[in-house]
């Protein structure tokens, strides 16, 4: 069967997938899926591996779940092998940019699938516009590459959206066919497998559209229930046979069920912030929307097939809005939906008129300023990953000082502010600099050679440490034999340790020179603050 594929469907994969490439490091809220992955694409699910996975050593606040892990390395080893054969894989860099690229594109893919949806439901104008205000948006795009578990359930959550926004759903008035029945339950089933799985918060979701759908006879109570027993069951089994294994766990574990636990019925998530009652209304969606926000409100108003996408929305997001801790991302589901609402309302407002200037300037002028909330945000994120250019910075002077081989390590400690701000396991573990030992199979043939049976008394170039001690100073770091250290900038930690020189200072975004921005000199228009330091210890005869 022929697909055809529209232009600005095309254009969403393209953008989602130049965000991941304009801005590869990542952050700490993403090391969890990110590092398994690399686990899973190095180590495999040999039982014998398991023991050298990250989250053993570094697990977390909760457990999360292997499932969605599982699922992107299995959608990633393909390409990466067929890249390293073509030798395009030259540090461990390029694998994140690959694990992410393929998360991108299948978000990517289900507003792809979503925005046929949006065509079938309201038409070719607006399913078209639609597409064109998500790919000019910038945290969807942004962050649909980033291994948030929200963004791993996201893909799910459109696919799920796009199966209840199909005709006759929002339009009908008396109960559906069998077969769009069907399609219902399996949207129902999607939310309760992501919910189970990946984040239980998606409940919320899931209740508001199944009262909905009920009240208004499209399916029936016994099918809804039959068909979320069925799903949640299979989810919750598939997540703890698993889980348990992955995290050794001596008893069954179900991620999503401890995460609850640890965050609303103990109420540890309001350690990481509290945010007002109305927070997702009043900042929160009009952060992720902008401007859009007005057409989609107008459309709520004048259009009953947005109310009734809408409206269960806004219930998910007036009910996570009990919790404490609030984040854009917890709601950042529904951003799609009423971007289908404000494109609705566009061609709404539209049809006031016989003249289509009203229309295509209202489109434009979102357009313009999505983009240019899309290009300040994109200029802010590449000066907000300190960690990476500090690994960045101290990898490409050890290379240039050092021949290929040393009788030697050069030890360099990692500290938290640099893992929380790009210093990923791929850019540490897979750099071509690292410990040769622990070379990954994609690496480079020259840099696994270094691990070879002709090179065994070489010690490694570089040896990272990970390790994370409360309290650990510069000094102590220097009696640890330590040559060079990536620490927080706090001036603090500099005192009392003599010997030691700051050779780096990586900075992250501060804000904007908004005179230097509007004269066009945008490269000159970033304040940043000092957040990770490379330091050297000059006392060591191995420092370079």
């Amino acid at each position: 069967m022929r697909v055809h594929v529209r232009g600005y469907e095309a254009l969403l994969v393209l953008v989602f997938a130049a965000h991941v490439l304009l801005v590869p490091p990542t952050k700490v809220e993403e090391s969890f899926t990110l590092h398994a992955a690399r686990d899973l694409v190095v180590h495999g699910v040999d039982p014998q591996q398991l023991e050298q996975f990250d989250h053993l050593e570094f697990a977390g606040a909760v457990p999360r779940s292997f499932v969605a892990p599982l699922a992107l390395s299995a959608l990633a080893a393909l390409p990466v092998r067929w890249a390293a054969s073509c030798g395009w894989i030259k540090s461990g860099l390029d694998v994140q940019i690959a694990v992410r690229l393929n998360l991108a594109v299948v978000s990517a893919l289900s507003l792809v699938f979503f925005s046929r949806c949006v065509r079938a439901a309201y038409g070719a104008k607006v399913a078209k516009y639609f597409a064109l205000l998500a790919a000019t948006q910038f945290h969807v795009p942004f962050w649909a590459g980033r291994t948030l578990p929200n963004m791993l359930a996201f893909p799910l959550v459109q696919v799920a959206l796009g199966l209840l926004v199909c005709p006759p759903s929002l339009s009908a008035v008396v109960k559906p066919r069998r077969a769009t029945r069907r399609h219902l339950l399996a949207a129902f089933a999607l939310l309760t497998f992501a919910a189970t799985v990946i984040r239980l918060e998606l409940v919320a979701l899931v209740v508001p559209f199944a009262l909905e759908h009920l009240a208004r006879g499209l399916i029936g109570l016994g099918e809804l229930v039959f068909a979320g027993a069925m799903s949640g069951a299979a989810s919750l089994a598939l997540s703890v046979a698993v889980d348990t294994h992955f995290w050794r766990s001596s008893s069954w574990l179900w991620p999503e069920g401890h995460a609850f636990l640890f965050n609303v019925v103990e109420g540890k998530s309001a350690d990481w912030g509290v945010s007002p009652p109305l927070y997702y209304f009043t900042s929160a969606l009009p952060k992720l929307l902008h401007l859009s926000l007005a057409p989609a409100t107008f459309s709520l108003f004048a259009d009953r097939r947005t109310r009734r996408l809408l409206l269960p929305c806004l219930a998910f997001v007036a009910l996570l809005s009990g919790l404490k801790h609030k984040e854009w991302r917890f709601v950042v589901y529904v951003v799609p939906a009423f971007t289908a609402a404000a494109a609705a309302g566009i061609v709404a407002i539209g049809s006031l008129t016989s003249s289509r200037l009203l229309r295509r300037t209202l489109l434009v002028s979102l357009l313009a300023l999505n983009l240019l909330f899309t290009f300040l945000g994109l200029l802010a994120s590449t000066h907000n990953y300190p960690g990476f250019s500090a690994v960045t910075f101290l990898s490409l002077q050890l290379a240039s000082a050092r021949g290929p081989k040393s009788a030697q390590a050069v030890r360099v400690h990692v500290g938290t502010a640099a893992k929380m701000s790009g210093a990923s396991n791929f850019v540490l573990l897979d750099s071509p600099h690292t410990a040769p030992e622990h070379a990954a199979w994609y690496l480079p043939q020259s840099v696994r050679n270094g691990a070879g049976k002709t090179a065994q008394a070489v010690q490694p170039v570089v040896a990272f440490d990970r390790s994370e001690v409360e309290g650990r100073s510069l000094a102590s770091l220097e009696r640890e034999g330590f040559d060079y250290a990536l620490v927080d900038a706090d001036v603090a930690q500099l005192g009392g340790a003599p010997g030691v020189e700051v050779i780096h200072e990586a900075g992250e975004f501060a804000g904007f020179d908004w005179r230097r921005l509007a004269s066009g000199s945008w490269r000159d228009a970033v304040h940043t603050t000092p957040r990770v330091k490379v330091v050297r210890f000059a006392k060591n005869d191995k420092v370079v």
